[in-house]
């Protein structure tokens, strides 16, 4: 009885040893941002639906039906940095509008902190749901956030678990793509240092290109 015993209490002690972002993995996330494979131009745009701000699902190819769309992933609205390449962004939109092209940005940020997001910034295009990382998986941008930065991350106030309502701990990587009416990526921008982003104006140039 003794040896069993012991058994079980080891048996415990393993899984409670063993990391809760193990038991949160998601198949198509990447270990890191580096080692993400994004999607590039001249793809096809995946087959992949998100959130609303009604919370329903909506697929991306609705958004690019009627005029070339600008797709933008964010990190969520607890990020700084995201924070300030929208105010970018908005200084460049009424360019992008007069060039007929629409934007949306996603993030995995539930559907309740998407619409508060958008209302804080009173951004003129739709900020989208994508808290189970569905689109950002198919995208090819999604990785795992290590340990450490999780920590770090706590220390800041942040939690990720609460701004996805997920307990994956994963993010996109910050990415610009410029999709045709036809769903064919024609400009893809991404960059695993997630403090370097793409400059507005180069949507700009990139929608010219298009005429």
């Amino acid at each position: 009885m003794k040896v069993i015993a012991s058994l079980c209490l080891l048996a415990v002690v393993a899984i409670v040893a063993i990391p809760q972002s193990a038991h949160a993995k998601l198949p198509g996330v990447a270990s890191s941002a580096e080692a993400t494979n994004p999607l590039k131009a001249g793809q096809k745009l995946p087959d992949v639906s998100v959130k609303n701000e009604d919370g329903k699902s909506v697929p991306l190819s609705t958004y690019h039906q009627d005029s070339p769309l600008v797709i933008v992933f964010y990190r969520g609205s607890w990020c700084p940095i995201c924070t300030r390449h929208f105010q970018e962004l908005l200084q460049s939109y009424p360019e992008i509008k007069k060039l007929g092209a629409s934007v949306i940005a996603i993030s995995p940020d539930t559907v309740e902190n998407s619409a508060a997001n958008a209302k804080q910034l009173d951004l003129p295009f739709p900020l989208l749901s994508d808290s189970d990382l569905t689109a950002a998986r198919k995208f090819g941008i999604a990785f795992k956030v290590d340990d450490a930065t999780l920590t770090k991350y706590q220390g800041y106030g942040i939690n990720l678990k609460k701004a996805s309502g997920q307990d994956h701990e994963s993010l996109p990587v910050p990415a610009v793509y410029i999709v045709d009416q036809s769903g064919k990526v024609v400009f893809a921008h991404s960059n695993p240092n997630y403090r370097e982003r793409l400059e507005s104006n180069r949507i700009v140039e990139e929608l010219k290109k298009q005429k």
